[in-house]
């Protein structure tokens, strides 16, 4: 092996020790953030509210929300929490009109609830850099951006099931009624 190979070996090897001895255990307090997060949605009655919570979760594993959560908990907070002895993290807030605001570091994530649905809006040092909005579309749910385009949509067949598609129709995943079941059953 040439000297150049013996270096990428050698950074490698340094990496992956770097990065075992940084995840240190700890309170994965972002990770908890989303998730409770998520289990605070509400929808039009008892049985939508439960598949609005699933829409969004669905949601949340197509734009990977919870495995980048899991992974800057690891490899960072976590690490901060160990070593400091504080976590970098805040706990959820919620105002009196129902909005919940989850702050982490510069970047704020407010979720208010309307007539329609619920407005997610993301904030980097107090300017808006992204806004979407989930309502109902008595099929199912949207997922719809500031300029009014969908991204995605959840919609509920006859049969039971649950077809997830993405902003151009196209289906991304379907859920039969047993399957739903056995997921409700997990919760």
């Amino acid at each position: 092996m040439n000297k150049f190979g013996h270096r990428i070996v050698a950074a490698t090897v340094l990496l992956g020790v770097m990065t075992m001895s940084t995840a240190c255990y700890g309170p994965f307090s972002l990770t908890k953030n989303v998730y409770h997060w998520n289990s605070t949605i509400k929808g039009g009655d008892q049985s939508n509210e439960k598949w609005m919570k699933e829409f969004v979760f669905f949601g949340m594993l197509v734009v990977p929300v919870y495995m980048f959560s899991v992974l800057l908990d690891t490899f960072i907070f976590n690490s901060m929490h160990f070593w400091t002895g504080e976590s970098p993290i805040k706990a959820s807030t919620i105002g009196s009109d129902g909005t919940k605001v989850t702050t982490l570091g510069e970047t704020t994530i407010r979720w208010t609830p309307s007539e329609d649905g619920v407005t997610v809006t993301y904030e980097r040092n107090g300017v808006v850099e992204r806004r979407a909005t989930i309502v109902s579309n008595g099929a199912g749910y949207r997922l719809i951006d500031e300029d009014s385009k969908v991204l995605s949509e959840a919609e509920y067949a006859t049969d039971g099931s649950v077809q997830l598609r993405d902003g151009h129709g196209r289906v991304v995943n379907r859920w039969s009624q047993e399957q739903l079941q056995s997921i409700a059953q997990r919760q």
